[in-house]
């Protein structure tokens, strides 16, 4: 009597498993990359009678994830300014930096390969805005946001548009440089680059 009984526990406790297992499924984390498509469904698009540009940008096209509060952090995107009167393009690169430091960094140097990948540009960029957040002990750190943008030849932009590509999901990387402490890494996805193009192109063409 005492066998049967340790055998139907033994049995039972496996259907019930079982059943845990197969309703509770382990799921994994599936990076996905935005192509083109993804980008043009997602473009900023502001154009005021009152002014005199045609403004557009892919700052919501993609959002990175910060990893911790102690690595620096930068989530960037791309922006053209049309003219209404001349159809002059410009383009500029947009990179919110957030870190955890004592003091301002002040990212006001940017470098990147020119056209033809070899030769490597520095230049100046500016340091639009800059927040601070002290929350709690202040020992470590505060919490710095550095909103810093940079102009871009359109010769350069166009053709990293030119080279999109499905796949592989390539990126165009550039480097900023603050006055004191370690440069950062960052990068803008050639299909978002491609994306504003073909639609400040596409803007120009219909006037």
């Amino acid at each position: 009597m005492q066998k049967i009984t340790a055998l139907l526990l033994v049995l039972f406790l496996t259907i019930l498993l079982h059943g845990c297992t197969a309703a509770s499924p382990i799921k994994r984390a599936v990076e996905i990359t935005p192509d083109k498509t993804h980008f043009k469904n997602h473009l900023n698009s502001t154009d005021r009678k009152s002014s005199k540009l045609i403004e557009l940008s892919t700052l919501n096209g993609f959002r990175k994830k910060p990893r911790n509060i102690h690595d620096t952090w930068a989530d960037s995107y791309i922006s053209a300014a049309i003219n209404k009167r001349t159809g002059e393009i410009t383009y500029q690169i947009n990179s919110v930096i957030e870190y955890k430091d004592h003091d301002k960094r002040s990212y006001r140097k940017v470098s990147y390969r020119t056209i033809l990948g070899k030769e490597k540009e520095t230049k100046e960029a500016k340091v639009l805005n800059h927040t601070i957040s002290c929350q709690g002990s202040a020992y470590s750190g505060c919490i710095h946001t550095e909103y810093v943008v940079f102009t871009i030849d359109s010769t350069l932009i166009e053709s990293l548009a030119n080279s999109y590509a499905e796949e592989p999901p390539n990126k165009w990387r550039y480097q900023l440089s603050p006055k004191k402490g370690r440069s950062y890494s960052a990068h803008l996805f050639i299909a978002e680059i491609a994306a504003l193009v073909e639609k400040a192109n596409s803007i120009n063409n219909f006037k």
